[in-house]
């Protein structure tokens, strides 16, 4: 009879041990499933912090639009139709500038959208009518520079004034007055 009950006793022992194994598996399963939740959790929100197709598509169909020109120092129509007083002279904006840098050997890009200021407003034409000799020389002018020399402040402003200088030598002397960099990222 001691054996029996010494046997008894090992059973319910046993009983426990697999009572306490199931507990840890489902505890495992449970920790698991939540660790799976956060992870899908996290990437739903990156998702949703990503821009829309919709929203990059608005934003290249901005870039495409054909250049404006705003007349400074007077009265000029926005792109929403109000009128803006500015000092100064005419803003014409140009197209953005997508380049390969010349560092090698690894591969690097600007990009680079300019408004350019004009000294009088019937220089707009002429710079319309010499867009491509103005693409032309800029795209060589960019496409030149290696990212040490365009990263700085200092870069910055000399690349400026060697825009002024190619602009001015392909329009009339001082028809370029300063140019603005209103997008600038070099990868």
């Amino acid at each position: 009879m001691a054996e029996e009950e010494k046997k008894g006793e090992a059973d319910k022992a046993d009983k426990k041990e697999t009572k306490s194994s199931a507990k840890s598996k489902k505890m495992l399963f449970v920790i698991g499933g939540a660790v799976i939740l956060l992870a899908a959790g996290g990437g739903v929100f990156f998702m949703m912090k990503k821009p829309s197709e919709e929203t990059v598509a608005a934003v290249a169909a901005e870039e495409a639009a054909p250049p404006k020109t705003e007349k400074s120092g007077g009265k000029a129509e926005a792109a929403g139709g109000e009128k803006t007083e500015e000092k100064g002279g005419v803003i014409f904006d140009l197209d953005p500038f997508v380049v390969n840098l010349a560092d090698t050997p690894e591969i690097r890009y600007l990009k680079l959208t300019i408004k350019l200021e004009l000294t009088k407003e019937e220089y707009t034409e002429e710079v319309t009518n010499r867009m491509p000799q103005i693409r032309d020389s800029l795209l060589i002018l960019f496409s030149s520079k290696e990212y040490a020399s365009i990263r700085t402040v200092e870069g910055k402003m000399e690349l400026r004034d060697e825009i002024l200088q190619r602009l001015n030598t392909i329009l009339k002397k001082g028809a370029v007055k300063a140019a603005y960099f209103t997008d600038f990222v070099a990868q």
